[in-house]
């Protein structure tokens, strides 16, 4: 699945879980305001309860008024008739109510509405005809209004009461379910965010965690790609946009791997530009008396079949010996070309730094001469693991380039001083210090970037110390450098020892591996 499908996912499910959230808590408030107006209906019912019995105490002394004062009282009955029925009539529809509700049943509620309403009206009827019959002149505490309060009592009064406890027993059951809807409520409102968390922060951890390491992975790879390790490449599963940027970046590993080979090989070609001329040098020197002597020696042997002296046959043998020596010259500097000139190599193993440095320094004569001394402190060193080629490369590069920094003219005062020291038990350093003009502040940092010089348009392309740069760091080594306008700069190259139980190499080996 893609990242915005899972994040897609996990927006679906926030919303769903948020969405059951707010639909039991509206479950729960709805019970509640159920409850709630469960309760309202029984107060109103008990209230109407109370009002018939009040209604009934007001119409018999309404009845003895009316008595008194000549009145009829057949109309005091008629007025007490319609209050009775309007409230027995809100007392039916308020049992009617909560017969909709569930788990409530009201048969028993009507059945004791019905039978107080019967009980009310006859008595009543009776009450009235009592008062209405009485003779004139009897008083307010005659025998026909006790009666009816008598009668009340035994035929009303427990109807009212049955209806009135079982209205308390409604509205006690009413505040336990209310107390436990509280309850349940407060627990939902407690767990079902926790809940609905838990989901989603195990959804989002398996979203994240592998997103986390994967991003990890790259930033590691991408990490050692800086380092100079284009060996590295990033697994490419899944089906999500992180594959995609995997497969991206291992295409770019193997094309800056590529990318560095040709960089390193067009720097190699350089420097062979650069060592051109010292070469040349170097091998018409020899060239010169080997054909001069040969050219002797032919003369002499073409000119006369005479037996030649004994001093003869000497300086035909020196002029022989001389031209193999010239001739041994030029095989040697035709091997030291190989360091450079020989195909990519990317194998490592031990190397002596001071054998590497006498190669090197052969092919730098030209550039030295001069302009500085080259002064060697390289031997006594442990072996470094390295590439015999490429840390020749990185060398003649450093080399020319302070030779470069140094103006023509005072070859005793100036140097190129080349040291290696051990900086730590698995390590060495080779420092390589120059007498020359410096490097200005603004450029220190910019020095290993492709493609930067200072030199003049046509004198350099910049590329020297990044390949360097990539060379040294290819080989598990680092490089910095130490520098004062006026004063010289130092390029500091660390490289690992070999590890102690690797077995030492031939004598005179290391440094053409």
């Amino acid at each position: 699945m893609t990242i915005r499908g899972k994040v897609l996912l996990l927006l679906v499910v926030a919303v769903g879980l948020v969405g059951g959230l707010g639909g039991v808590l509206h479950l729960g408030a709805t019970q509640l305001e159920q409850l709630r107006d469960s309760g309202l209906e029984s107060q109103e019912q008990r209230y109407l309860y109370s009002q018939l019995r009040g209604d009934a105490l007001v119409f018999l002394s309404e009845l003895q008024r009316v008595h008194g004062s000549g009145a009829l009282s057949e109309a005091v009955l008629n007025g007490y008739r319609r209050r009775m029925e309007s409230q027995l009539a809100r007392l039916q529809a308020l049992t009617e109510e909560k017969a909709g509700w569930p788990g409530r049943s009201t048969e028993q509620e009507q059945r004791h509405i019905e039978r107080l309403s019967h009980e009310l009206r006859q008595w009543a009827e009776r009450a009235e005809e009592r008062v209405r019959r009485l003779p004139s002149g009897i008083g307010s505490d005659g025998a026909p209004p006790r009666v009816s309060i008598q009668e009340f009592g035994r035929n009303v009064e427990p109807i009212l009461e049955a209806a009135l406890e079982m209205e308390q027993a409604e509205l006690t059951e009413l505040e336990r379910c209310s107390a436990r809807g509280l309850r349940t409520s407060r627990l939902v409102a407690i767990l079902s965010p926790l809940a609905a968390l838990s989901v989603l922060i195990a959804l989002a951890l398996t979203i994240l965690v592998p997103m986390n390491r994967r991003l990890r992975e790259l930033l590691e790879a991408a990490r050692r790609i800086g380092h100079g390790d284009l060996q590295c490449t990033l697994p490419e599963k899944g089906r999500d946009e992180l594959t995609t940027l995997a497969q991206g970046f291992n295409q770019m590993a193997r094309e800056l791997k590529a990318s560095q080979s040709r960089l390193i090989h067009s720097d190699r070609l350089v420097s062979l530009g650069r060592t051109v001329a010292s070469v040349g040098h170097e091998i018409n020197n020899p060239l010169v008396y080997v054909i001069s002597n040969l050219a002797y020696v032919h003369g002499e042997l073409s000119l006369t079949a005479r037996e030649f002296t004994q001093e003869e046959r000497r300086e035909m043998l020196e002029a022989l010996e001389e031209a193999r020596e010239g001739a041994e010259r030029v095989h040697f500097i035709a091997q030291d070309l190989k360091t450079l000139a020989r195909a990519d190599d990317e194998s490592t193993g031990p190397v002596d730094v001071a054998e590497v440095l006498r190669d090197v320094a052969k092919m730098a004569s030209h550039e030295l001469q001069g302009r500085a001394r080259l002064v060697e402190e390289c031997s006594g060193m442990p072996l470094v693991r390295a590439n015999a080629t490429r840390l020749g490369q990185v060398l003649l590069n450093l080399i020319v380039n302070g030779a470069q920094a140094i103006a023509p003219g005072d070859m005793e005062r100036n140097e190129i001083r080349v040291t290696a020291r051990l900086s730590a038990p698995d390590r060495v350093t080779v420092d390589v210090s120059d007498t020359g003009c410096g490097i200005p502040p603004e450029n220190l940092e910019r020095i290993f970037d492709p493609f930067f010089t200072t030199k003049p348009v046509g004198q350099g392309t910049g590329l020297g110390l990044a390949v360097c740069l990539n060379i040294i760091e290819s080989l598990g080594g680092s490089i910095t450098v130490d520098s004062k306008p006026g004063q010289g700069t130092t390029f500091h190259l660390t490289l690992p020892t070999l590890s102690a139980e690797l077995p030492a190499p031939p004598s005179g080996t290391g440094a053409r591996s």
